[in-house]
């Protein structure tokens, strides 16, 4: 197993690229697809390309990603007005996505060879959703090291964000946590440093 870390994109997003016996799956592609697809080692499989949040900094190469490597794309449905072609403008976080969006289901989920565990963590947005790997853990711009998510634009609430949080906390202290922006931690370190998950 790999895992490759691109923080690129106007707030230095990170994209994610899972790569297991073969096979790849895309967490968070913001932007620039041909930097994403350089990763990719000849012969490997796209299972899937998840979207952690409906913002534009963390869907914006999802469609072309899905264009050339013929797999589907994931969020939240609660998240789907932000990336509707036929929505009006909401706060200027959206992006429009024209492939068909399936569901991120909370609880055990199985994208192609990754079985995944999926925890729906609203604060953010109301779509929000963390996603474990084995032993890490994308929370998207829910968790960060010693931060949290903004809870101020659309769908935003700074109550649904405090259970989330807490929520994570209970998750095993060894899980390896990789944010949507920012350095990686661990639920061990933010335990210990970070305020909003006391």
């Amino acid at each position: 197993m790999r895992t490759d870390i691109l923080p690129i994109g106007l707030y230095e997003e990170n994209i994610y690229i899972l790569h297991d016996d073969g096979h790849i799956l895309i967490i968070d592609p913001s932007r620039y697809p041909k930097k994403i697809l350089s990763q990719m080692i000849s012969g490997e499989v796209a299972d899937g390309i998840i979207l952690t949040h409906g913002h534009s900094d963390h869907t914006m190469a999802a469609d072309d990603l899905a264009d050339a490597l013929h797999c589907d794309i994931y969020m939240n449905p609660e998240d789907f007005a932000l990336t509707d072609p036929k929505a009006g403008r909401i706060d200027g976080t959206e992006s429009p996505i024209y492939h068909k969006i399936k569901d991120l289901k909370s609880g055990n989920m199985k994208i192609g060879v990754f079985s995944l565990t999926i925890y729906h963590t609203p604060g953010h947005t109301a779509g929000s959703s963390c996603i474990r790997y084995k032993n890490l853990l994308f929370t998207g711009d829910t968790l960060f090291a010693g931060d949290c998510g903004r809870t101020d634009l659309y769908s935003g609430s700074e109550e649904q964000l405090i259970q989330s949080l807490h929520e994570l906390s209970q998750l095993p202290k060894d899980l390896t946590v990789y944010p949507g922006h920012g350095p990686a931690s661990s639920i061990s370190q933010e335990l210990k440093v970070n305020p909003y998950l006391h």
